[in-house]
């Protein structure tokens, strides 16, 4: 049966929302706040199958604001009375939309507990979108705090549905058919894999990397993902070359010394030829301190911040700024 959804995520990320549902076989575009879809029981495929959607919603009426009392009588018989229905009003049209998750998709289930500077692993699983990475490659993070890069890292690798095993709000629905869910989570399951490409991930932090190991272990991932207590300007990435991925601190969340963390970070970029880094930024100050233009940059919401995600190259200096200035060149013909 065909469903008419609204999958929300973070400001920014909508397009990736979008390509990742048109991935799961569902005709999606991009809107302001997250993604609209459409198709074969989209509801249960957005619900196990999205890494960056926080929220979905099935959509009820879309039109004028004249067919409201009918698609609220509609939705009482449907769904009864404790339903989580919300309305949106513009313009003379009204949208009614039925929340389908309950608990955000966002969260997983295997957090142990929230570190000082959580990202949350929606946008984490965006960013590695974002950057085009599927975990045919190695992956390294250097500042990995409480692991939720590489976790999310390992599940793409992985192909492991993020909802493989939660439960949602629309199985209380009535009329819901529960097989359609059971075949869902079964071809979505097909398709997992061994992580063909290693992913590691280091901190300097002994308590945050106590944390990642407990994180790794409760996601099923204690095997996949190396972990190792080092400086980020000495982590040890995988042999050849891959996608390195980090959320550094940026002053406004963490009292440490972000400055010395980006500027180990551009020791880090300078013995790495060949690696592609994606970096979140909150300060465009600190991004300086990298010494290498950005091959490009995506800008959205972390909680309250307004950030930027960066993708440039890594090597030497020279090496990458040529690089990053010839990729700029190219985005502006």
């Amino acid at each position: 049966m065909a469903d008419r959804i609204f999958a929300a995520c973070a400001p920014g990320l909508e397009p990736v929302l979008a390509r990742e549902l048109q991935a799961l076989g569902l005709a999606a575009r991009a809107v302001p706040g997250g993604a609209e879809a459409e198709g074969e029981d989209a509801v249960e495929l957005a619900c196990v199958g999205s890494r960056v959607a926080d929220a979905v919603a099935l959509r009820l009426h879309v039109g004028p604001e004249s067919g409201l009392d009918a698609a609220f009588a509609q939705a009482r018989r449907r769904f009864g009375p404790a339903a989580r229905v919300a309305l949106r009003r513009e313009g003379g049209e009204a949208t009614l939309s039925l929340d389908a998750v309950g608990t955000p998709l966002y969260k997983r289930g295997w957090r142990a507990r929230v570190g000082a500077a959580p990202l949350r692993e929606s946008i984490a699983a965006g960013m590695l979108l974002w950057a085009g990475y599927d975990g045919s490659s190695p992956f390294l993070d250097p500042m990995c705090g409480s692991g939720t890069l590489a976790i999310e890292a390992a599940e793409i690798a992985a192909r492991r549905a993020p909802g493989r095993s939660r439960r949602f709000a629309f199985e209380g629905w009535p009329g819901r058919d529960p097989r359609r869910l059971e075949a869902v989570r079964a071809r979505l399951a097909a398709g997992e894999r061994p992580p063909p490409a290693p992913v590691h991930a280091s901190d300097r932090n002994a308590g945050v990397l106590r944390l990642a190991q407990k994180n790794a272990a409760a996601a099923g991932l204690a095997g996949v993902i190396r972990l190792e207590r080092r400086e980020a300007g000495e982590a040890v990435p995988p042999p050849e070359n891959g996608l390195l991925c980090v959320n550094p601190p940026y002053g406004l969340r963490l009292a440490e010394d972000a400055a010395a963390s980006w500027r180990s970070l551009r020791a880090l970029f300078d013995r790495l030829p060949g690696w592609a880094a994606v970096v979140l930024s909150g300060d465009r100050d600190l991004e300086a301190l990298l010494g290498r233009a950005a091959a490009a940059s995506l800008e959205l919401r972390n909680a309250r911040l307004h950030c930027r995600l960066l993708r440039m190259a890594c090597g030497p200096e020279r090496e990458s700024q040529s690089s990053g200035q010839g990729a700029e060149r190219r985005r502006s013909r």
